[in-house]
């Protein structure tokens, strides 16, 4: 199997693994907090999921995030760190149509590209520059991956099925 096919692979997992963690869940659900320092599901949700937007939209394609019209919808702020507010609600059916657009243009992104654009260099925050494969395996897969273990876990402890095993 080729590098790039796998990354297409990969990032279809995901998608799928998120669309998992999204069963059964309620604007209740996602919105409790278990106390201490654990983020809610909304936090997490919308920390991964925008993560990826400016991953795919903004840094791939050197364009906007979809999440600056989506903003209204989902109740995430265009300010995204305004989601680590206590407090802060998350719109749950906005949030699914808003998902499912980034996990669409994750896929097309990658079905469109070449061997080549795995030598592109991706800038991300404070970190250096990583090429295409690296950037994509941390942000977009062992990111989320990370997310969806909480999340099943914050699940678990309301009373859902947390993982699909």
């Amino acid at each position: 199997m080729e590098l790039l096919e796998h990354l297409r692979m990969s990032v279809k997992a995901v998608n799928d693994m998120v669309e998992t963690a999204m069963r059964d869940l309620t604007d209740e659900v996602v919105n409790y907090h278990a106390g201490g320092t654990a983020n809610t599901i909304a936090q997490l949700l919308a920390h991964v999921v925008t993560s990826q937007d400016l991953l795919i939209n903004n840094r791939f394609a050197n364009g906007t995030i979809l999440h600056e019209g989506w903003a209204d919808k989902t109740g995430i702020p265009i300010d995204r760190t305004q989601i680590w507010q206590h407090g802060w609600q998350l719109d749950l059916a906005g949030f699914d149509a808003y998902r499912k657009e980034v996990a669409t243009s994750a896929e097309a992104a990658f079905a469109a590209m070449e061997p080549e654009d795995l030598d592109r260099m991706i800038p991300w925050g404070r970190v250096p520059d990583r090429p295409v494969p690296l950037i994509t395996q941390a942000v977009f897969v062992n990111h989320a991956m990370g997310h969806c273990g909480e999340i099943s876990a914050l699940k678990g402890i309301q009373g859902l099925k947390g993982l699909p095993i």
